[in-house]
This record gives C-alpha cells, structure tokens and sequence, in this order.
C-alpha cells in the first residue's frame, strides 16, 4: 500500500488547469487544387490566418517581404493582414491544400512568418484530414465554389467541424514542439524586393514615390516595378497602401480611433481611409475595431 500524507493526497487530488496553447474558432476555407505550370495567384490580403500546403510540385511564395521556393511537404503560414502571393514553378504543376481560420491562443504569434518543411508525422496527419474529409465528401453533390470543398453545408456538424479543429491542432502543436523552418530565399532580386519593403516600412507615414524607393534600393524605377509584379502580383502603390491598412488595423487594436489613424498614417481624410480599408478587409475601421 501507498503511504500519502494528507497534504499529498491533496496534491494528487488538485486539478491540474489545461489553457489552449493554439485553438482554432473559426473556418473560411478547406479545399485542395491543381494549379497549372506558370500559374500566378494574385497579392491577397486578409484578416484571418492561412496556411497553403504544397501535396506536390513546386511553387514561389512572396509574404510580405520575404520569398520561399517551396516543394512537396512544405507549409507557409500567412498570420492576418500580411500581403501573400505564389507562382507554380514546377513543370507538372502543383497539387495545394489551403485552409484559412480564425486561431488565438498564446501560442499563435509563433506562426507569423513562419515556413516549415513538415516530417513524417506531420505529413501523417495532414494525409488522415484530407482522407477524413474526403471521406465525409464522398458521394454528397458538389454545389459549393471550391473553396468551400471540404466546408459544404451538408458536412457542416458539430462532430465533423471538432474533428476537422482537432487534426489542425494536432498539426500545430507538433510543428510548435518539433517544426522544421524553412528558411526564406536570398537572391539579388529578392534582396531588392526586400530592401524596398522595408524602405516602405519605415516611411508609412509619408507618401514615397516610386523613384524614391528605386533611389534607396539603387535600381530602376522600371526594375522595381518588374520586381513587385514578380513577388507581391500586385503595383508598389497597391502594397504601400496594403502595408498602411496592416499597420491601420493594428492601432485599432491598440485603441486608436479611426480619425487618429487617419491623422498618424497621413491619409489625404478619414473617407477615403475607410473606403481603402472596407475594400481590402471586407469591413469598415469601425466595425473592425469594435470586433477586435
């Protein structure tokens, strides 16, 4: 027999609290596709989290500033309001897995700007998701757009929405533990295209031209532009303003009102900001300040 004092039995008896490291509440999208060779997705800017998992092939992926040449088994994670685009790369194209969801925990800031080459287990559960769900899928009409695919209302139960949460959760938690980064790609242009974004960084409250930021980078203005075309899918004046509304979104977390914002990132008036930042996220300043 055990001999416990009434302390330690106490102790054993105590409970033990378990906080959720990474939890996701919510999802916006659950699809795989095939994309074509030389296939470009346009800049997209968001306010949820995504990651993209490539099944096969080969594909570039610009995040902000940063660009990675991701293969079969790799995973990039787009935190919210971070401008991302890709293009296929590979001959044979490429099979994706994309989902995008809502995550808070304390735990969550360790995804931003993170790539990750996934092992053996972790492709293990991203093949039961996808075998689960397909599963689930099977036989039941396609009605929905492709990117609701594994989302359809006909699957949307309880029971299937936890399990899908859990697999994520299961993922994330080992790519927390035991995760291995990638690393992003250094080339002359993607330095450039680096030191440009940061140039912008640094002048969010002004109004840089494009032969200013050519001036900083030592290129030329029409090299640059070929650059921003190349890695971001989108003009330099489009990513300057998305990388305005991304730092606008933060100071309304922060509490800033919506006139403060448009005062500290010099706007030309509060119409034309709110105009900018509906258009990009989906909602007004307002309404995303009061959701924060």
């Amino acid at each position: 027999m055990f001999d416990f004092s009434p302390k330690e039995v106490w102790d054993l008896w105590n409970a033990i609290e378990i906080r959720s490291a990474v939890k996701v509440t919510e999802l916006f999208t659950f699809f795989t596709i095939h994309y074509d060779k030389a296939f470009v997705a346009v800049g997209d800017i968001h306010d949820f989290w995504e990651f993209m998992y490539i099944l096969d092939g080969q594909v570039c992926v610009s995040a902000d500033e940063r660009v990675y040449n991701l293969k079969g088994g790799d995973m990039v994670f787009h935190k919210p309001m971070e401008l991302h685009k890709f293009t296929v790369t590979s001959d044979q194209g490429a099979n994706i897995l994309v989902i995008s969801f809502s995550l808070c925990g304390e735990m969550a800031p360790f995804f931003e700007n993170k790539v990750f080459s996934l092992s053996n287990p972790q492709k293990s559960i991203i093949k039961s998701l996808l075998n689960y769900s397909q599963e689930k899928i099977k036989g039941k009409p396609c009605n929905e757009v492709v990117f609701k695919r594994f989302l359809q209302k006909e699957l949307l139960s309880p029971v299937y929405l936890q399990t899908i949460s859990l697999y994520m959760h299961q993922l994330f938690l080992s790519l927390a533990n035991e995760g291995s980064v990638t690393y992003e790609l250094s080339t002359g242009e993607t330095n450039v295209f680096k030191t440009a974004v940061e140039y912008m960084a640094q002048n969010l409250t002004g109004r840089p031209s494009v032969p200013d930021v050519a001036k900083a980078c030592n290129v030329s203005s029409s090299t640059l532009k070929r650059l921003f075309t190349k890695y971001a899918g989108v003009s330099i004046h489009k990513y300057f303003l998305n990388m305005k509304l991304n730092k606008a979104a933060s100071l309304l977390r922060l509490g800033k009102s919506v006139t403060e914002v448009t005062e500290i990132l010099n706007f030309s008036s509060q119409s034309y900001f709110s105009v900018c930042f509906k258009r990009e996220t989906g909602v007004s300043p307002l309404s995303f300040k009061k959701g924060s």
